[in-house]
């Protein structure tokens, strides 16, 4: 048992020296380069889909020059080799990376793309229209900040392709439960459901689905008799016995 121990902690600590050496290679190796040279090893490095070993050149720049366009850009560059491992960690990751940017240079020329790679992350994460629209409601929430704030940014036309994305799913959503109610036979929450689907997304292909829908249920809620009215209670007789 002890040799097992023993045997254990060698192989701990010559993992631990390799990493040391590791690390001394790379500080060694960008002692020596600008930081623009820094930056076009990790574009390198990137284009060969090398997303771990490009983040390590990234992540010294943005560590090392916070408040430079450089490194800030660099920062941006962190989240993108994370987004395009296109997996849940990644995707979550990233999203963190891109909000904290948007949050922290509201005046960077960069944010637009932020907010656009934001919504990305979330509106990667979707699972349809008749589960949790969070990451829907979050992509929409971050594509309309670029429509509006940055109309003339060269992401807005992408965010607009993908906001009408998202609302095509919001809209469906509310397509797929009215039909629901329809079916058995919940006329008036079939009803409302599709009120909302009308009010809310107009110009979605949700909508214009609808309309025979909201035909049939018009003519189910005509068709109900209305209530009687609740009669008045019979006047008390007084009167000494």
């Amino acid at each position: 048992m002890r040799r097992l121990i023993a045997l254990a902690a060698i192989v701990a600590l010559a993992a631990c020296t390799t990493h040391k050496k590791d690390d001394q290679s790379f500080l060694d190796q960008v002692g020596a380069q600008s930081k623009e040279q820094i930056m076009a090893r990790g574009d390198a490095l990137a284009q060969q889909k090398k997303w771990d070993e490009a983040r390590k050149f990234y992540s010294f720049l943005s560590d090392t020059f916070p408040n430079d366009p450089l490194g800030r850009r660099a920062a941006l560059k962190v989240a993108d080799t994370f987004f395009a491992l296109k997996d849940t960690e990644g995707y979550t990751e990233a999203q963190l990376r891109y909000k904290d940017f948007a949050n922290r240079f509201p005046s960077d020329p960069n944010r637009p793309y932020a907010l656009l790679m934001l919504a990305k992350c979330s509106f990667a994460q979707r699972k349809g229209p008749l589960r949790d629209l969070t990451p829907e409601r979050e992509a929409a929430a971050s594509l309309s900040k670029v429509l509006q704030l940055y109309p003339s940014s060269p992401y807005a036309a992408e965010a607009k392709d993908l906001l009408g994305k998202c609302t095509e799913d919001l809209a469906m959503h509310e397509l797929l439960i009215a039909r629901y109610y329809a079916n058995v036979d919940a006329w008036v929450g079939a009803r409302q459901r599709l009120d909302y689907l009308f009010a809310n997304y107009p110009d979605s292909k949700a909508a214009k689905d609808a309309k025979p829908l909201m035909e049939k249920v018009l003519q189910k809620l005509a068709a109900v008799p209305a209530a009687a009215p609740t009669p008045a209670p019979a006047a008390q007789k007084t009167g000494k016995h």
